[in-house]
């Protein structure tokens, strides 16, 4: 014999449905932030070498 399973209650798939949004909004939160880094980062890199080309142009006119 095997054992009667519980029957699945709306509280249950409630309670499952909003932890998987929890975890998906956690996921999107974690994503943005990530990509907002690469953005600062690529625009630091960015300045630096506009700072050095300006910095090499202007030692070989003096």
């Amino acid at each position: 014999m095997t054992p009667v399973d519980a029957p699945i209650t709306v509280e249950d798939l409630r309670g499952k449905a909003m932890h998987i949004k929890d975890m998906a909004e956690g996921e999107v939160r974690e994503l943005t932030q990530e990509k907002a880094t690469k953005l600062v980062g690529v625009g630091v890199v960015a300045a630096l070498a506009v700072v050095s080309l300006a910095y090499y142009l202007g030692t070989r006119r003096g």
